[in-house]
């Protein structure tokens, strides 16, 4: 088609309004002329100093970068702000995207986070050269200071990657094996990929972890990955849903708790049982993982009034005996 669009940037919002203007700028001013942007927030509420709410930044921010794009010679782009009536959680809102979506590749991007100049243009050019599923590009973990420089973290959290070509069942391999990284950003996918892969996850509400589920179905069923060395992403640590946060409602509580539903539907799924007994074991362990950090986070950051609710939420969640079985491991 002639004015097809090439790349649909996915970005979810939820109580990342302060830090979403400087996302925003990073997208819309990549050199590369045929990308939409849709950011979706799952009913948020929040507002950054300013006072503006997402949808405001979102055009304010537009508005300022078109005219940049129209003085170095970019193609205009177009830009949507959609809202979800009530929050239903973070694989729904990139479920929701997705569907959104009129390009021929999905790149998703946090709203607290920042895409590196030249990503898009970068990672599309191998897609195409290549014809990948998945193309993934260096990204770097940290902190941005009060003059917006970015402070890159000693220890560089989710930047697992394999550079070259990797091809079928060893996509998936490698990325339970953490070789590649179980997250969304940083990636470009073929938007038929994502359909096929959304296709076997079931309506969830989930919040934590969701990028594992969805990177679980995405690997399966991909046939060529293709990593490269170019920067394309920089990851603000301690800013969203992971961050150490106080948690002081029974919502909180289970938004942190939501992470073993990913492991309920993983553990239900066909394409597990499609792996070998290795593969199998690995992923056990992710739930286990999950399951010590979801202990930790309720264990520091609950207030003492919801400590024992807490507990029986966890229990709830992720089963009695589970819970039980890997407090006792962790007090030894």
């Amino acid at each position: 088609m002639k004015n097809a669009t090439h790349i649909s940037v996915c970005i979810p919002l939820y109580d990342t309004e302060p830090l979403l203007a400087q996302c925003l700028r990073s997208v819309f001013l990549q050199d590369f002329n045929s990308f939409e942007v849709i950011v979706l927030s799952d009913a948020s509420r929040g507002k950054d100093e300013k006072g503006r709410n997402g949808k405001k930044i979102t055009k304010q921010v537009f508005k300022e970068c078109k005219k940049i794009r129209k003085e170095t010679g970019l193609a205009e782009i177009s830009v949507r702000f959609i809202e979800h009536r009530q929050n239903m959680g973070l694989v729904e809102v990139r479920r929701s995207l997705l569907f959104y979506a009129q390009g021929k590749y999905i790149s998703y991007i946090d709203s607290d986070d920042v895409m590196v100049s030249g990503a898009l243009k970068a990672l599309y050019e191998v897609a195409e050269n290549q014809d990948a599923d998945i193309v993934q590009g260096r990204s770097t973990a940290g902190s941005f200071n009060a003059d917006g420089q970015f402070i890159p973290s000693p220890r560089n959290l989710y930047s697992n990657i394999t550079i070259g070509s990797v091809c079928d069942y060893e996509i998936i391999r490698k990325m339970i094996l953490a070789e590649i990284a179980g997250v969304l950003w940083a990636k470009l996918y073929k938007r038929t990929l994502l359909e096929m892969a959304f296709e076997s996850i079931p309506h969830i509400e989930c919040n934590m972890a969701e990028d594992f589920l969805i990177s679980f179905f995405v690997t399966f069923y991909a046939k060529k990955y293709v990593g490269i060395e170019n920067q394309v992403y920089q990851y603000r640590v301690q800013s969203g849903m992971s961050s150490r946060r106080k948690i002081d409602s029974e919502k909180k509580i289970r938004m942190v708790c939501s992470t073993a539903s990913v492991f309920s539907v993983i553990a239900e799924s066909n394409e597990l049982k499609a792996l070998e007994e290795n593969e199998v074991n690995y992923v056990r362990r992710f739930s286990t993982h999950y399951l010590k950090d979801n202990i930790k986070q309720l264990n520091d950051n609950v207030i003492p009034e919801l400590k024992t609710k807490a507990h029986e939420l966890l229990c709830e969640y992720w089963g009695e005996s589970f819970v039980n079985r890997v407090e006792e491991n962790l007090n030894k």
